[in-house]
């Protein structure tokens, strides 16, 4: 299955695809997300907004037991995935909407924030995110690192998908190394990694 919005000229060519109709893709690309040693006692938490919730999805699915929660935002209740996929995963879950009409009122940072005391401190922090580039440098700015693993999947319009072109660079706070590709670095990487100024 391959979700994905309606908002440009190849995702209306996509939309406007019959069934038996045959495409060229190219995929998955660069690394994923690590896992926790399971059966895991830390505190495991998947922030994700808008379509970016999707790529936790396979990450929720392999924690298997373990308990995590997730938080989900949009700017409107429409905006809010995998709401019920999470459900029937060992999930807790919080959403988040930006109008209030589902959730939480306000951005899915400012809901994990005002969550952040529920999870233990004494245990190790897994977080894993996706959405859009200001949500992740909001969530940059409130995780505290000491103790946290924390990885973000980047989205970026990528012109060849082999790391040849350069077109999907990210900066990061490594001086020998201050660019790297979404599409062979990545899309994985640790939050504190880049620089986000």
């Amino acid at each position: 299955m391959i979700l994905y919005k309606n908002i440009g000229k190849g995702t209306r060519r996509m939309t406007g695809l019959m069934k038996g109709q045959k495409v060229n893709m190219i995929g998955p690309l660069g690394n994923g997300f690590s896992i926790p040693p399971l059966p895991s006692s830390a505190n495991i938490i998947l922030v994700g907004g808008g379509v970016g919730i999707v790529s936790l999805y396979p990450l929720a699915e392999a924690l298997g037991p373990a308990p995590f929660s997730v938080f989900v935002g949009g700017k409107t209740s429409d905006d809010i995935l995998c709401e019920e996929d999470f459900r029937k995963l060992n999930s807790n879950i919080f959403i988040a909407t930006d109008d209030g009409s589902l959730g939480f009122k306000g951005t899915v940072i400012d809901l994990y924030s005002s969550q952040q005391k529920k999870f233990k401190s004494n245990r190790a922090h897994y977080i894993y995110s996706c959405g859009p580039v200001e949500m992740l440098r909001e969530l940059a700015t409130k995780v505290k690192f000491r103790g946290f693993i924390c990885q973000a999947s980047l989205e970026a319009r990528m012109g060849c998908g082999f790391g040849a072109c350069w077109g999907c660079v990210i900066k990061t706070v490594d001086p020998k190394v201050p660019y790297q590709r979404v599409c062979k670095e990545g899309p994985v990487f640790n939050l504190e990694d880049i620089a986000w100024v």
